[in-house]
């Protein structure tokens, strides 16, 4: 019977990830912006800018993450991570234009 128990907790489903949290710093300078804050500890996170179609990204053991990627004014950008096997959902974020 406890073979039975261990099996049937085996196909319990996998809860699905939170998004991700706005980026606590979203800075950009000479065509770079730099993108940190928190997920799910032992993550990969990603940022895809959809206009050049350029994805940056790190493994995060802690899960606070900080990277700095290429990115143009006024590029849109999207935001996951990964955790394990599961995907988080996507975050669309704009990427706000440089101060004159």
């Amino acid at each position: 019977m406890g073979a039975a128990l261990f099996a049937a907790g085996c196909l319990s489903p996998t809860l699905p990830l939170p998004p991700p949290n706005e980026p606590n710093q979203f800075s950009m300078s000479d065509g770079l912006v730099r993108l940190t804050g928190t997920v799910e500890p032992q993550s990969e996170v990603f940022a895809l800018d959809r206009n050049s179609k350029l994805i940056g990204g790190q493994y995060t053991d802690t899960g606070d993450y900080d990277f700095t990627m290429q990115a143009a004014d006024g590029d849109s950008m999207t935001l996951w991570y990964v955790n394990g096997t599961v995907e988080s959902p996507q975050d669309f974020i704009l990427k706000p234009t440089a101060a004159p």
